[in-house]
């Protein structure tokens, strides 16, 4: 199923009130309010990859609440009220390569909370809150854009509540959502345009919380985002006649409040402000995609690629999923199921033989029985796409030649169906291409980090090592794997740019070995729980990948993205865009 997930957003500037919308050329616009003044500012960008590369803040206008559409036809519209009142003006802007030329302001109604969507028609729906103390009564506007000014039809009365936002698709199909007044709900309608009139469903509850958003595709997939304390939350579904098809519950993404969102070929928006005193405002993307079959999805781009040539999501100590985001030990929290669905193509799996059972480690502590990770992978693998995942198994403990014929055999009745046997006559592991793994559907990897697949060979079971080892030549995988072994994101951002840039693509020791993969270890090395310091990193990475250099000075790519909570790093979304493929 296609879904966008957010993830944590980096600071764009500080403000307060932003709103933003995007189009399919990837252009993004956002106004937002000063700190604590009446000066309106826009800014205006471009999508990069998993990031948006911002232009600088212009100041446009006074006022209060400022909200803003742009269509794929070069026109912009933002709306706003005045500094005191509740009087609400409009701007027209046209949209070029090099950012927006807004006309002069004009007053269309009197009201607060005033909201506005566009689309390539040039057919315009505005919505806002009654300014009168004694009514709670929304309202909208339909119009049509006419040059530098927009030609509006009388004001209709549609319900009551507070904080009005509304999406509108280039087939007429409108949905509005806004919060109760006197309860902290969120509700929506769907409606169509008629001429001057929307003819509107009835409402629907959907949540819990205040200030929603919405965006709407031109195939009707809604997203609607919202606050609820200070947490920020995210639902997706399909309209259905006057309802919404909910496709997911709830779900968390980020701190902050008062989120807006925006989405436009398949890519989405969003921008909030802090959820402190501090006047941040942040941004995030997602891509609308099946990140459960990312790969299949995009194989005529993908399939004649060798391994070596992908860059894949990859997660730091995979089975540690167990328990709240502060128990000590814990770096995801999707299970093996869960990550493999979102994305996640490389896998760290600790197995520990407990004297009974084989289980997933990391230190003293103990995660998910292996059966349960493999019972994961079986049943992803049983959905039947055509992708591929290396299953790295390293960091042995209390396994031994007696007990190792037994923890293979687990591996081999679980998931020996799926599991890569044989390699392309001639040519080392990741020299195979995508196709070639894939043809026959779900390709599992199995790698083994330790001697005693060596010395008990078995098809399926590959020989990994360390790019450092002294034994790269019994390999069937290398990996340049070293971790920054920093509290601080600065300093290990800048030790793995330095040794993406410095890797050669050989192996230390014995150069005459090719290292197949470089892994960039983007993960922090706290004294306490991982959860708090992976936060930021996680929110850096989009950026990070469009700072460095897609090949270093050896022709090299990074090809192993590797991170602690996989999808607040939206660490699938990065990869696709480091492959250059298309974002479906």
């Amino acid at each position: 199923m296609k879904d966008v997930f957010f993830g944590l957003a980096e600071q764009y500037d500080t403000g307060s009130i932003p709103n933003v919308a995007i189009n399919a050329s990837g252009q993004v616009l956002e106004v937002h309010k000063n700190e604590e003044g009446y000066k309106l500012y826009y800014r205006f960008g471009n999508l990069n990859k998993a990031t948006v590369s911002w232009g600088s803040s212009h100041h446009y206008d006074d006022g209060n609440t400022p909200a803003v559409a742009m269509n794929n036809r070069g026109v912009a519209i933002e709306v706003h009220k005045n500094q005191a009142g509740s009087t609400l003006y409009y701007h027209v802007g046209d949209v070029s390569s090099s950012g927006v030329n807004w006309h002069s302001s004009h007053k269309y109604d009197s009201g607060i909370e005033p909201h506005v969507a566009v689309n390539d028609d040039g057919i315009v729906v505005e919505v806002h809150k009654t300014q009168s103390p004694f009514s709670n009564g929304l309202y909208y506007h339909v119009g049509q854009v006419n040059g530098s000014k927009v030609d509006w039809h009388s004001s209709h009365e549609y319900d009551s509540g507070s904080v009005p936002q509304v999406a509108l698709n280039n087939n007429g199909y409108v949905v509005e959502v806004h919060q109760s007044q006197s309860k902290s709900k969120v509700w929506y309608h769907v409606g169509r345009v008629n001429g001057s009139k929307i003819d509107f469903g009835s409402s629907h509850e959907f949540g819990s919380g205040t200030a929603p958003s919405v965006a709407l595709t031109d195939d009707e997939m809604v997203i609607a985002v919202w606050s609820q304390g200070t947490k920020l939350y995210q639902r997706q579904g399909q309209i259905s006649g006057t309802q919404i098809d909910w496709q997911s519950v709830a779900v968390e993404f980020d701190d902050g409040q008062r989120p807006s969102v925006g989405i436009a070929n398949n890519t989405a928006v969003q921008v909030h402000p802090s959820e402190t005193i501090l006047y941040g405002l942040w941004y995030s993307t997602s891509m609308l995609t099946n990140r459960a079959s990312w790969m299949q999805d995009r194989l005529s781009e993908l399939g004649n690629r060798t391994i070596s040539e992908l860059a894949l999501p990859a997660s730091h100590d995979s089975g540690m999923y167990k328990g709240g985001l502060a128990v000590f030990g814990k770096t995801q929290d999707l299970s093996i199921k869960g990550q493999l669905e979102a994305g996640v193509r490389y896998f760290d799996l600790r197995p520990k033989w407990t004297g009974s059972k084989f289980v997933i480690y990391h230190g003293p502590i103990t995660g998910p029985d292996l059966s349960e990770v493999l019972s994961d992978i079986r049943a992803y693998c049983e959905q039947g796409h055509k992708e591929l995942a290396i299953l790295k198994f390293s960091h042995f403990d209390g396994i031994n030649s007696a007990n190792y014929p037994a923890f293979r055999q687990q591996v081999e009745d679980a998931i020996g169906s799926w599991m890569v046997k044989t390699k392309p006559e001639g040519k080392r592991l990741a020299e195979g291409t995508l196709s070639e793994y894939v043809n026959e559907g779900t390709a599992m990897m199995v790698v083994i980090g330790n001697d005693l697949a060596i010395d008990q060979p078995q098809q399926g079971f590959w020989v990994y090592k360390d790019w450092d080892s002294e034994a790269v030549a019994e390999a069937d995988l290398t990996v340049f794997d070293e971790y920054s072994d920093k509290i601080s994101f600065s300093a290990m951002k800048q030790d793995q740019f330095r040794k993406f840039e410095e890797f050669t693509g050989k192996c230390k020791k014995d150069p005459s070995v090719p290292c197949d993969l470089f892994l960039l270890s983007w993960t922090l090395t706290p004294p306490t729980a991982v959860w708090p310091v992976s936060k930021e990193a996680n929110r850096a990475l989009g950026s990070a990948m469009v700072e460095l250099p897609e090949k270093n000075q050896y022709g090299k790519i990074v090809n192993l993205l590797y991170v602690d909570y996989v999808e607040y790093a939206r660490v699938t979304d990065v990869a696709i865009a480091q492959n250059n493929t298309n974002q479906l």
